[in-house]
């Protein structure tokens, strides 16, 4: 097992508000980019009014955090009344789920290639710009017509993303996962499909599309919500509980055989299990790939 599928490090219950700035401010994630963003704000401050005016610059950034996170929220519910059975989620991922379910990239030391799945607004894929290498590749795949329309708008062409775009080693895949047609190609996999919303034949197919996709020691990351599948086996009737069910089952049995840790994330609404996994008895490929 590698060394950072040892353990994963827990995140803040609660944002960062002293002034003081951590000293890696490199692996401070959300409040590397609040900092960023407020600076203006804050130097503004800090040359007329001393504590307050700096305090208050920073009010004045986190308030630009909220409307963009309130504007990306309002995208997504949406998206959730108009198609339920396959949004899966009535809000985007929060900072703190999109970098649990990152973190075994994040801490990969080689150039690696990345698919995310089930993209939405771009809640992971924006930590992923953030985070990603000079020599890393990352594929977006989004079903759902205006999702994949936000994140080409206001995801992709930010500059986090721009090079990496122009020079095609990110792309947007409009597509079913199951039809991407490649084989033991990438080395994470990070998914935020709602499987509790399949029937469980298309999670078969989902599941066994990642099997083949993963290179060997390839690492499958997805989340779903705390006590879901709990709570959705005790309330839905008839045709539906059976489905749920049989689907909770699958994904127990994947659980047991194969995920090496998990990530609570109460961050989040709702909150959420990180799950990792790898498949260990996947096949060493016939021809060694290029990395």
């Amino acid at each position: 097992m590698p060394l950072w599928a040892t353990r994963l490090p827990g995140t803040l219950p609660f944002p960062v508000t002293r002034l003081r700035l951590p000293t890696n401010i490199e692996q401070t994630g959300t409040n590397k980019d609040r900092l960023l963003r407020c600076a203006p704000d804050v130097l503004a401050g800090s040359r007329g009014g001393g504590r307050r005016a700096v305090i208050a610059g920073l009010f004045r950034g986190r308030c630009q955090d909220a409307k963009v996170s309130i504007h990306h929220s309002l995208k997504f519910i949406r998206e959730y009344v108009s198609h339920p059975t396959t949004v899966g989620a009535v809000a985007p991922s929060s900072p703190a789920l999109a970098r649990a379910l990152c973190e075994p990239f994040r801490r990969y030391r080689r150039p690696a290639r990345v698919l995310e799945v089930g993209a939405g607004t771009g809640a992971v894929t924006r930590y992923l710009g953030r985070i990603l290498g000079p020599e890393d590749e990352l594929d977006i795949c989004e079903v759902q017509p205006r999702f994949a329309d936000v994140l080409r708008r206001e995801v992709l062409g930010k500059p986090d993303f721009e090079r990496a775009v122009a020079s095609g080693r990110v792309r947007l895949l409009i597509k079913p996962v199951q039809d991407i047609g490649v084989e033991n190609h990438y080395d994470f996999i990070i998914s935020g499909l709602p499987f509790t919303v399949f029937d469980l034949e298309d999670v078969r197919d989902v599941f066994a599309s990642f099997r083949k996709y993963l290179k060997r020691n390839g690492v499958l990351s997805y989340f779903e919500y705390v006590a879901m599948r709990r709570t959705s086996r005790t309330l839905a009737l008839g045709k539906s509980r059976r489905r749920v069910r049989s689907v909770s089952r699958f994904l127990s049995e994947h659980i047991k055989d194969h995920q090496f840790a998990k990530h609570t994330v109460l961050r989040n609404f709702p909150p959420a299990h990180a799950r990792h996994m790898q498949f260990r008895d996947i096949p060493e490929p016939a021809t060694t790939p290029h990395r």
